[in-house]
């Protein structure tokens, strides 16, 4: 198993607490050109309206189209407190775990590049969004809310 940056999963990878953390399946990291189940490797960034940057790969090795479902448990459990993951096709089953996780799948078509996903990305950031990503960012955006509320209390504070 290769990691670039070594992480255990997404939620380690150290990203500004703005950026979205967008996974890609791809065998290369050019391309989303792999089935979630059976893929070989993610790529994962950090990607805000004005940048994109790459954070970590993660290599599962060649998988087949089986049905097998276990071998999604080190799938899910690397992209633990990923915002998004791009795949050229997924299964209902894998589908539930992710946004279980929290985590948005988007299946594309026809290996689109990475970089183009990327910037259709940054493009609904800095203009009209999807009603999913609205409702990813909001439900993001309550999440740290609720952090910073947490850490008020853990310090003790006082009106």
């Amino acid at each position: 198993m290769d990691t670039t940056a070594a992480i255990t999963c997404v939620a380690d990878a150290a990203a500004d607490e703005e950026a979205l953390l967008v996974a890609f399946a791809s065998l290369d990291g050019d391309m989303v050109d792999q089935h979630f189940g059976s893929a070989q490797a993610f790529y994962l960034y950090a990607v805000t309206p004005d940048s994109a940057d790459f954070l970590a790969s993660h290599n599962f090795g060649i998988e087949k189209k089986d049905g097998n479902e276990d071998k999604l448990k080190p799938k899910m459990a690397w992209l633990a407190g990923a915002d998004i993951v791009y795949c050229g096709s997924i299964g209902g089953s894998a589908t539930r775990q992710l946004l279980t996780l929290g985590v948005h799948p988007v299946q594309v078509k026809g290996g689109p590049d990475v970089e183009e996903l990327i910037e259709e990305l940054q493009g609904q950031l800095n203009g009209t969004r999807e009603p999913w990503l609205e409702k990813l960012l909001q439900r993001k955006q309550k999440a740290q809310n609720d952090d910073r509320f947490a850490d008020f209390e853990d310090e003790g504070w006082d009106d």
